[in-house]
């Protein structure tokens, strides 16, 4: 996670990888002020931005890939290390309560 250095203001002004000089805060690269920071920059920090949402988009890639072998049977779930197991089912968990109350209002599947 990256350490941030904050205007007066408390908007981000500086993003660094390691503790630095009187910079200890530290935040998940997808909290909302680091995303806000990221969007107004070009270069590298765009970059970062871009690989945020993209490692997001991905996955989910991973989580379908994962959905897709254990139904052909090329895989078990009990064949994925338990740390694994606890994050697939919560998340199916989460989006099977999401269907049901898009269901609710007419609406689709979650995908």
């Amino acid at each position: 996670m990256p350490y941030v250095l904050r205007e007066p203001n408390g908007e981000i002004k500086a993003i660094y990888q390691n503790p630095h000089d009187g910079v200890e805060e530290e935040l998940p690269m997808n909290h909302p002020d680091i995303m806000a920071f990221l969007s107004t920059q070009t270069g590298t920090a765009a970059t970062l931005l871009d690989l945020a949402e993209s490692d997001m988009a991905m996955a989910r890639v991973v989580e379908d890939l994962i959905e897709l072998l254990i139904m052909k049977g090329a895989i078990s779930f009990d064949d994925l290390p338990e740390a694994a197991q606890n994050k697939l089912a919560k998340r199916q968990t989460w989006r099977g309560s999401l269907d049901e109350a898009l269901a609710s209002f007419g609406g689709g599947k979650v995908i």
